[in-house]
């Protein structure tokens, strides 16, 4: 009785097994990397004054992973880019749908790194523009002719990417995956609270009424590895809560430290192994230490390295350090889901105080928009403003009014990546991450127009990034944000 029982559990055993392993069917990789910078001179995204790149000092990139298996199939896209407009997000997606119909539009998942020195992707339009779909020069670049319009720029943008989302797809081949986690340095809390409750993003520390830094710092260095079947690396993901925004006032396009960190990982792998560089949850965070600074410094100039060589050191001490333990469990067979919600967000009320002086400054913007010398210091100020004073009259009319927003959850393995579309406060994201079904999960934000995201505690301490002008959605929409992210998660892993 006992041998006929233990065949029996051997056969259901065998039987699962089977079940389990084709639950993923045959897992496909392909990738590619194609270049993404505009031919011209190009108006740069990220300060609320315009600059004007005329030579580029790096490179930008598109940063490619395709994968299939069975009848599920994602593209997961990195952009050297501040963040993405809604305009280039569908540019794209129609742009791919016309040269190969096979790939499916609504799983192509793009994010940007944040690099502060990479082209305006908005013409920062008045409140009372916003609607139109004309085009509209840049305030402050009447008559440079060798400028391209944002609407060039876009096109070229979706032109390239989506060619190299095509060549991604017919690069397709068997493949597999692994992924591991490490902890390193890498972002650093940037909001600084003092004694009577105040928050400033960068605020001096060595004040006598300094008391903390007010958000958590998130170490986390994830990273899922994408190979052939032959054990050959094809690309690397890497998730780290740190926008690339070291170099970030400069006149000229730049990649920012991805760019190094790609160099070093390529050194390291090989030159055709595309990295895709991918920013958690790190609204309230910067590269840039704000306690012991010099400390630091004298680091780098004993190694001999600048900040954006340091900050690759750590990403590519961390990633080998990964590689070197997980190889061995590279998975032929990944389960793969997606899914894409829209998630309705209630928006941010402010009071009518608020409101008021908010419109003062909207004022103050649009009189240095009026002169032709001056518009292009008020080029992002009019519009931050301005959408401020609209939200506040839409929800004088609708208190309870709400905004969707795109996530995607996608499921490889036993990790899952969840999008989110703003610069989202690290709490938000470790939420997820503490709730999330996966052995894994990977944060993934600016997925789109970039907001901030502040919490209740933020919002109580001011300051950029946590007024008004600065975040559309209040604490309740960041809650129920993770929620459904949440909910989604759980769902693709019964």
């Amino acid at each position: 009785m006992k041998r006929k029982f233990g065949k029996v559990i051997t056969w259901f055993w065998a039987i699962f097994g089977m079940v389990s392993a084709s639950a993923g069917g045959d897992f496909q990789v392909g990738v590619t990397s194609v270049e993404i910078t505009p031919p011209g001179e190009v108006a740069l995204w990220g300060q609320f004054h315009l600059r004007v790149s005329k030579t580029p000092e790096t490179p930008l990139t598109a940063n490619i992973a395709a994968l299939q298996a069975g009848e599920t199939k994602v593209t997961l896209v990195s952009l050297d880019l501040l963040q993405l407009s809604d305009e280039l997000v569908q540019a794209v997606r129609e742009a791919v749908g016309k040269k190969d119909a096979g790939i499916p539009q609504d799983s192509i998942v793009m994010a940007a790194t944040h690099t502060h020195t990479a082209p305006t992707l908005t013409t920062g339009r008045s409140m009372e523009q916003s609607e139109s779909k004309e085009k509209a020069p840049l305030p402050g670049m009447a008559g440079n002719e060798n400028l391209l319009t944002v609407e060039e720029t876009i096109s070229f943008l979706a032109d390239r990417i989506s060619d190299g989302i095509v060549a991604a797809w017919k690069n397709l081949k068997p493949g597999k995956m692994t992924y591991g986690l490490d902890r390193n340095s890498i972002g650093f809390g940037r909001r600084v609270v003092y004694a009577n409750g105040s928050a400033a993003m960068y605020g001096v520390t060595n004040r006598e009424d300094f008391r903390n830094l007010e958000g958590m710092d998130d170490d986390d260095v994830g990273t899922i590895f994408f190979l052939d079947t032959a054990d050959n690396l094809l690309a690397i993901l890497v998730n780290v809560a740190c926008p690339s925004q070291v170099v970030e006032g400069r006149h000229a396009i730049n990649a920012d430290y991805w760019r190094v960190v790609r160099e070093k990982l390529q050194a390291r792998y090989g030159q055709s192994v595309v990295i895709l560089g991918t920013c958690s949850a790190a609204g309230d965070i910067s590269p840039r230490p704000l306690v012991q600074k010099k400390a630091n410094e004298r680091m780098r100039q004993l190694r001999g390295v600048d900040e954006m060589a340091e900050i690759a050191r750590r990403i590519d001490l961390s990633v080998s350090q990964t590689w070197d333990a997980v190889q061995k469990a590279a998975d032929s067979q990944p389960v793969l889901k997606h899914q894409k919600l829209r998630v309705e967000l209630p928006l941010l009320n402010f009071t009518e105080a608020q409101y008021q002086e908010i419109k003062k400054m909207y004022d103050h913007y649009c009189r240095l928009a009026a002169d032709e010398k001056t518009a292009g210091q008020a080029f992002m100020g009019k519009a931050w403003c301005g959408f401020a004073l609209k939200r506040y009259e839409l929800l004088q009319k609708n208190p309870d009014a709400a905004w969707g927003v795109e996530v995607h959850v996608v499921r490889i393995g036993d990790t899952v990546l969840c999008t989110n579309p703003f610069e989202l406060f690290t709490e938000y994201g470790i939420r997820m991450k503490a709730r999330s079904a996966a052995t894994q999960t990977f944060v993934v934000q600016l997925s789109g127009f970039g907001s901030y995201l502040p919490t209740e505690r933020a919002l109580q301490g001011g300051g950029y990034s946590a007024i008004p002008q600065s975040c559309f959605f209040s604490p309740a929409g960041g809650q129920k944000l993770v929620d459904e992210t949440v909910k989604a998660i759980q769902e693709m892993f019964p």
